[in-house]
């Protein structure tokens, strides 16, 4: 067995003790990362479509979230961020460095609109702070 299948053997095996989990952002978190990593060991053996399943299914979590009336649209974004960032490396280990750089350039974007409204978040929260010491 090479190291990339002990790998994801190891990774998998964490499956079952997350079944009985509820879905929750922290839970989500780590069965994305687990998807992320399993899709890692595959890019690591040029195996692109392999890889690319595990990341969809990564990214799938954090549109549940952020679909989800209850669910953590800042964890969601993330989980996609994140998904979308491991198929970005993949792609560019694949040779597909164009669609890989357009990809990082959706993500960073993404990222910067998620900053930008914390910030908007955080300003409107500090000013209806003072108002209502005020």
């Amino acid at each position: 067995m090479g190291k990339q299948e002990q790998a994801r053997d190891a990774y998998t095996k964490v499956f079952p003790l997350l079944e009985k989990e509820p879905r929750c952002s922290r839970v989500d978190w780590e069965r994305h990362s687990l998807y992320i990593n399993i899709g890692n060991t595959h890019s690591r053996e040029g195996q692109f479509t392999l890889a690319d399943e595990q990341y969809k299914i990564a990214e799938q979590l954090g549109n549940d979230h952020i679909k989800a009336e209850e669910g953590s649209k800042a964890d969601g974004a993330g989980m996609v961020n994140g998904a979308k960032r491991a198929r970005a490396f993949a792609l560019k280990k694949s040779g597909k460095e164009d669609e890989a750089k357009a990809l990082l350039r959706e993500v960073i974007a993404s990222q910067i609109k998620l900053n930008e409204e914390e910030e908007a978040k955080k300003k409107k929260e500090a000013e209806e702070a003072a108002a209502a010491e005020a």
